[in-house]
């Protein structure tokens, strides 16, 4: 469970959110909702660690109730302006370097089956063809593979199916549905939440009032 008490940001002294409490919990899916400039990607990135808040504190806790030392340990983060390759790469080196970096060794088999999940699969597209000429849409569907790969229990998501096709924002909604009923969470940032919604256990509002 991650758990957020009295949290508070300021920017350059303007308020963007204040006194926010809530408990994100295993198998449930949190739209964070509120007008452009409110401070909902700053709010992802709060929770992430990048970023330190001005009042409050950010808590998680593992499987047994115990408040973990690094949270970072369980969360994986979806930028909405990134996707966090490495252009130069190709899509199995990228896999292997984070998988490796969050401490998994997957064999070449199981990554190639995970790429085959993501429409990525392809010989001529999986090895051998940087990440640099992939389309906008092909460089999300990675980075969602990366994420997935991840085996991270707490997903943060901004703008996830930014670039996505109708088939790759089914095969996300797919992941998403998997993540929650094996005990995954996540906080999504997204306008386009209408092929989500069934899939949306609850909103908060983010924003200075």
């Amino acid at each position: 469970m991650l758990s957020i008490k009295s949290l508070s940001f300021a920017f350059q002294h303007r308020p963007l959110f204040k006194e926010i409490n809530f408990d994100l919990v295993p198998g449930k899916l949190v739209h964070l909702i509120g007008e452009n400039g409110t401070g909902k990607s700053t709010f992802l990135s709060l929770i992430a660690g990048f970023r330190t808040p001005n009042e409050g504190s950010i808590s998680y806790f593992n499987d047994k109730g115990e408040e973990v030392d690094d949270r970072r340990v369980y969360i994986e983060y979806l930028s909405a302006e990134a996707n966090g390759l490495y252009t130069k790469m190709d899509a199995t080196q990228n896999l292997t370097f984070w998988s490796k970096l969050r401490g998994h060794k997957y064999s070449t088999q199981q990554m190639v089956e995970e790429l085959k999940k993501w429409g990525l699969g392809h010989p001529l597209v999986r090895t051998n063809f940087a990440v640099e000429k992939f389309s906008t849409g092909m460089k999300r569907r990675l980075a969602l593979a990366r994420l997935n790969l991840s085996a991270c229990p707490c997903w943060l998501l901004d703008e996830p199916i930014y670039g996505l096709d109708t088939k790759g924002i089914d095969l996300f909604k797919s992941a998403i549905l998997n993540h929650k009923e094996s005990g995954g969470m996540a906080f999504i940032v997204s306008h386009d939440t209408y092929p989500l919604k069934e899939l949306i256990d609850e909103k908060i509002e983010i924003g200075a009032k």
